[in-house]
């Protein structure tokens, strides 16, 4: 019998190979997207990759906690609009870098891809993470000459795709969709920490509704607010907890204030780590006016607490058409303040969507499909590289 050719597991060797990665992301501060990278970059580092983070404004919390890890962060500014066209600095790190692929994530796609193409035409992937708050003008141009600078586009779900493809007007590369995945095993269903209850003074017989987001326009804690000030008396002790920060702060407390609710509405502040936060909550409610793949919203869904969030963008692939929470519009304050009262009335109903809310995590949003899934992407980007 013939031996098999000497090139069958050489080729199957190279398909394995480790890859040298470099993340671009503008920072690491502790917010959704910058949470999906440091997971991303954990997870490919376990499987055997050499990965790194280049931070394009600052490094954040989250950068200086995966530097800690023994991961390289590297913070190499790149401002201006004028840094599209002549990314010098970034161009340079890379060439020293030497990556096998860049991974350039929301923010600072075109900057990266155009290094990228500098320091020796390595190819790029880029992640659509969400969309900004307000788009300038020139945000179309500039992501239709970013694709040309790209591998492979990822969107987060498919609202964002069909979004990149028919508003911003970008068709090649084909944009696919990948969804975000979290550590399901640090975020699982377990008993009160009491660490949240504590920190808003209040014991295991109250009610607590939770938000994890920053305190901006586009998380709509406006329209929260007024939900949760029309909640009926007879649900007894409810209390809302807004983990986060931002510019908002004053007009929501101000707004609790108005409706006669300041006390029972705590404004947590940023956290480092929600996972210990996630079972003293009786409810999470998402209730933003966009949202890609809301990772706090998976995080809620995978400790199992069950959830409410507006019909927006990915909210309505997470939670399956409500088989695994309840969806509201952006704008009804009576359908979220009815949805809350008839979860936090209801020990039953709260138990079958606590156990739909870890499934749906579980079955669809585990990190190691998302990293798997990245994998192929790049093996795929640097193939092509070689092919032309």
């Amino acid at each position: 019998m013939m031996a098999a050719p000497a090139l069958a597991p050489a080729a199957t060797d190279r398909a394995a190979a480790p890859m040298r990665v470099e993340m671009v992301v503008p920072s690491l501060v502790t917010a959704g997207m910058e949470m999906v990278v440091a997971t991303l970059v954990r997870a490919l580092a376990r499987r055997g990759h050499d990965v790194g983070v280049t931070c394009n404004q600052e490094i954040g919390a989250v950068g200086e906690q995966l530097r800690a890890e023994g991961v390289s962060v590297q913070l190499v500014p790149a401002p201006g609009i004028l840094t599209n066209i002549w990314p010098r600095d970034l161009a340079r790190w890379f060439a020293e870098r030497r990556p096998d692929i860049v991974h350039v994530h929301s923010g600072v796609w075109l900057k990266a891809a155009r290094a990228a193409h500098l320091a020796g035409r390595i190819p790029v992937v880029h992640t659509v993470h969400g969309l900004l708050d307000v788009e300038p003008w020139h945000e179309r141009p500039i992501k239709q000459v970013a694709a040309r600078y790209t591998a492979a586009i990822i969107t987060v779900s498919e609202a964002l795709r069909l979004d990149l493809r028919h508003r911003v007007g970008v068709l090649s590369p084909e944009p696919r969709v990948i969804l975000n995945g979290i550590d399901t095993v640090r975020f699982a269903p377990g008993p009160r920490t009491m660490q949240l209850r504590s920190a808003i003074g209040v014991d295991a017989s109250a009610l607590v509704i939770g938000h994890v987001g920053r305190l901006a326009p586009v998380k709509n804690h406006r329209l929260l607010v007024d939900a949760f000030a029309r909640l009926p008396d007879s649900l007894g002790d409810v209390q809302l907890a807004l983990v986060g920060d931002g510019e908002l702060r004053p007009t929501i407390e101000a707004q609790a204030e108005r409706l006669g609710v300041r006390r029972r509405v705590h404004l947590v502040g940023e956290q480092r780590d929600v996972a210990p936060l996630l079972p003293d909550l009786d409810l999470f409610v998402l209730c933003s006016l966009s949202e890609g793949t809301s990772i706090s919203l998976l995080e809620a869904l995978s400790a199992g607490v069950p959830c409410v969030a507006t019909a927006v963008g990915g909210n309505v692939a997470v939670l399956a058409n409500e088989a695994a929470g309840r969806l509201v519009p952006s704008d009804d304050i009576e359908a979220l303040a009815t949805a809350m009262t008839e979860i936090l009335g209801s020990p039953q109903v709260q138990r079958e969507l606590s156990a739909r809310a870890r499934a749906r995590a579980t079955d669809a949003y585990g990190e190691e499909a998302m990293t798997r899934a990245y994998e192929s992407v790049y093996r795929a980007a640097i193939a092509s590289r070689h092919v032309r």
